[in-house]
């Protein structure tokens, strides 16, 4: 079996269906499993999914594969569910897609095709346009702040605009994990994904680990989906986020690259806290501390290991940038006091001295 495809779902029941039918309409499924990580949905969709497995392989062809858990194990540890059961049956590759996410006609034909034909690349999306306004982006691939804030690359933009060249592969910071095409070998190399951050920047994480070993990470321009994205940030959503910044930036960066971003790091740091004294969740945010304090034994072991694994040849930092470009993140003390300040603390970090 050469691909596996892979659907982690939680309160689905007006996702699900919509999905499974872009996938059986505009993919061959032939010699291919469908995984669905089903994490416990107090919903319909668990009733949704039994029916739908009752006929899928009369109407496909091949199995759909539905994993109950007992409790919501989070994108994360849902992933690396699926891609265990992807490895039993035998697959080279596993393609994770969002339960929001709609496929569309000749989607997926390029995306094999650069994974069969370029093996330094190990994981790969498609261009994620939005659901209700297709000539708009969601992301053309994310980008990586170097104080670890991962985000939406061209978000809102005209398509049209962001690849010219509707042919275009393109290297990115980190691909999106709604959307991502993945190389199960390189995988066995650094391991899945991180299952303490449970969601939110894991894709990011798994990514910088694979560029550590001088994987590519890309955008196929010639796959395009549609996600049915919310932009909106609770602050439940901010701490995840957060937190798992820290444990990003604990974990995979470079001890030099560390150090030269200290004064950064303490100054964004400050200012989230206003941010979120403002927002209305700066209990949540001093929280966070208090998980990573406790998750700190464990993350440094994980961060000896990962540092040891890494290449002399690695170029991750050649693709970390020094500015916030984000809806909801252009308040004009980002754009021209932030923005321009670390910008320009990240290019004489990183060009002047030379840190990685």
């Amino acid at each position: 079996m050469k691909l596996a495809f892979i659907v982690v779902t939680y309160f689905a029941e007006r996702y699900v269906l919509p999905l499974l039918d872009t996938l059986r309409a505009n993919t061959d499924l032939r010699d291919c499993a469908v995984i669905v990580v089903e994490n416990a949905s107090t919903d319909g969709t668990g009733d949704l999914l039994r029916a739908e497995a009752e006929t899928w392989s009369s109407r496909v062809g091949g199995p759909l594969v539905v994993l109950w858990q007992d409790r919501n194990t989070g994108f994360a540890e849902g992933c690396n569910i699926g891609l265990a059961e992807a490895r039993r049956l035998g697959a080279s590759y596993a393609m994770l897609v969002n339960q929001d996410i709609e496929l569309t006609p000749g989607w997926l034909p390029p995306l094999l095709a650069v994974l069969d034909e370029r093996p330094s690349i190990a994981a790969a999306q498609p261009l994620i346009l939005l659901h209700d306004e297709p000539e708009l982006v969601n992301t053309g691939g994310n980008a990586l702040h170097f104080c670890g804030f991962g985000f939406c690359d061209r978000y809102r933009e005209p398509a049209a605009t962001v690849f010219p060249d509707p042919g275009e592969v393109r290297s990115v910071p980190y691909a999106s994990g709604a959307a991502l095409l993945l190389r199960l070998s390189a995988l066995a190399e650094v391991g899945g994904f991180d299952e303490r951050m449970f969601l939110y920047h894991e894709d990011c994480d798994l990514q910088i680990r694979l560029r550590q070993l001088g994987y590519d990470c890309v955008t196929v321009a010639a796959s395009r989906v549609r996600h049915k994205y919310n932009a909106v940030f609770s602050s439940r959503k901010m701490a995840y986020l957060e937190r798992n910044r820290w444990f990003l930036l604990l974990k995979d960066w470079p001890l030099a690259r560390l150090l030269a971003s200290a004064p950064a790091l303490a100054g964004t740091e400050l200012a989230v806290l206003v941010m979120a004294a403002k927002g209305g969740w700066l209990g949540t945010k001093l929280r966070t501390y208090g998980e990573i304090v406790r998750a700190l034994p464990a993350v440094l072991a994980d961060r000896k290991a990962v540092q040891a694994r890494r290449s002399p040849s690695a170029n991750d930092g050649d693709y970390l940038t020094g500015a916030l470009t984000f809806e909801g993140f252009d308040h004009p003390l980002v754009t021209k006091v932030a923005n321009p300040v670390l910008s320009r603390y990240w290019s004489f970090v990183h060009r002047v001295l030379g840190i990685a």
